[in-house]
């Protein structure tokens, strides 16, 4: 008697779903996009919180642009969205880029 269950041998153990630090860095990236239009009002100049514009001048203080008196537009989306990227970049990924970004936005009490 044959007990095997059929196609045993052909079963796909390959992922269905994207890499766990692929989905880190996509929920970074909104995560830091929001953050940006919290500090600087977005492209729908909506109302900035403290904690938003103390992330948005870490970004500044960080851009090599900004050193070179250039200013990153925040209201255009697609500059907002590089941005996020490029600091999830320079944190060395998006777990790491979050971390980040809860320590500069916390309320300090100083």
């Amino acid at each position: 008697m044959n007990f095997d269950f059929p196609g045993l041998n052909n079963l796909d153990f390959t992922p269905a779903g994207p890499p766990i630090d692929m989905l880190a860095s996509l929920s970074a990236e909104s995560a830091i996009i929001n953050a940006i239009v919290q500090g600087s009002g977005g492209p729908d100049n909506a109302e900035w919180t403290d904690a938003g514009l103390r992330f948005v001048r870490h970004l500044l203080s960080i851009s090599g642009s900004a050193r070179r008196g250039v200013i990153p537009n925040f209201k255009n989306v697609e500059i907002v969205q590089e941005m996020a990227r490029q600091f999830i970049r320079q944190c060395g990924g998006g777990t790491l880029a979050m971390q980040v970004l809860a320590s500069i936005m916390q309320e300090r009490a100083d």
